[in-house]
């Protein structure tokens, strides 16, 4: 008994680290690097993609960090190599449980103003999201780069929604209002605040690096109490 139980801790101790080498749909390592309460993604910067609304179809200010390849990549303001379900299979790894409170029909209903459905807010653990500039100690809180006219902010959730993931391959990984194609979204902001448009986020002049830059976005759970 006393082996199996080391053998056991011994797999634990190594789950990390796997995790961080998860390698990408083309083989390649994704560069997740896993915490011991979040992760850590390697990321670049699309600021002039997450500002743009082409001929009025685009989603301007909506995505925030989406996977490479995800049919909400060219509209987000940082993309990256690791997966949607990496991310949330590296959550759910160290403990964490999804609140899994929207379904399609938040988004599906939005135009329909007598529906519910849209103005359900996103549950699950506390996020906090910090970005990682090169040459630049200390790191960034989402406030510190981005426009919030609202005024409400930020409170990033784990919502997870994974039985969302085969109807839209968004590949959203951080979503800046309660959508359920994310896999973290923004309680301040519901679907129906997106239609009604109660905030427009944008990115603040001289903060960000160019577009193409290679950055970092760190998540860890949030304390507890």
């Amino acid at each position: 008994m006393r082996s199996a139980t080391v053998c056991l801790a011994a797999l634990l101790g190594l789950l990390p680290g796997l995790l961080s080498c998860a390698p990408r749909a083309d083989g390649a390592p994704s560069g997740l690097k896993v915490l011991a309460d979040g992760v850590e993604i390697p990321a670049v910067v699309h600021a002039d993609s997450f500002a743009r609304n082409l001929l009025g179809l685009g989603m301007p200010g909506y995505h925030l960090l989406v996977t490479e390849g995800g049919r909400s990549a060219g509209a987000a303001l940082f993309t990256t190599g690791v997966s949607d379900l990496e991310v949330l299979d590296a959550f759910e790894h160290l403990g964490a449980q999804p609140g899994n409170g929207l379904g399609l029909d938040t988004w599906n209903q939005r135009n329909d103003p007598a529906a519910k459905a849209p103005d359900k807010v996103i549950v699950g653990p506390a996020v906090v999201a910090e970005l990682l500039l090169p040459g630049r100690a200390e790191p960034l809180g989402l406030g510190d780069f981005l426009l919030d006219p609202g005024g409400r902010g930020f409170a990033l959730r784990l919502g997870g929604h994974r039985a969302n993931v085969s109807s839209w391959r968004s590949g959203c990984i951080i979503c800046l209002y309660s959508c359920p194609g994310s896999k973290i979204g923004n309680a301040r902001y519901t679907v129906r605040d997106y239609v009604e448009k109660a905030t427009s986020f944008g990115v603040k002049p001289g903060v960000l690096p160019a577009d193409g830059t290679q950055v970092r976005m760190r998540l860890r759970l949030a304390p507890q109490g």
